[in-house]
């Protein structure tokens, strides 16, 4: 997450969020598929996070644009 919150603050923003789950009746495997983008430089990255509640704070708190 360290790594995201320092592309956020370097001027990348958030365009889309998919929610990834494990196959199976567990949670373990639970997360997000976050693609960023960054306007200037026209580049885009995806990036896995894994959930937690911090994890969801930030990404509802993200601009998805």
């Amino acid at each position: 997450m360290k790594n995201m919150i320092e592309a956020l603050e370097n001027g990348w923003t958030v365009s889309d969020v998919s929610n990834v789950l494990a196959h199976g009746m567990n949670d373990e495997g639970r997360g997000f598929l976050v693609t960023l983008a960054e306007p200037k430089n026209h580049l885009s990255r995806e990036m896995y996070l894994p959930y937690s509640p911090e994890a969801e704070t930030l990404l509802t708190n993200a601009s998805v644009g």
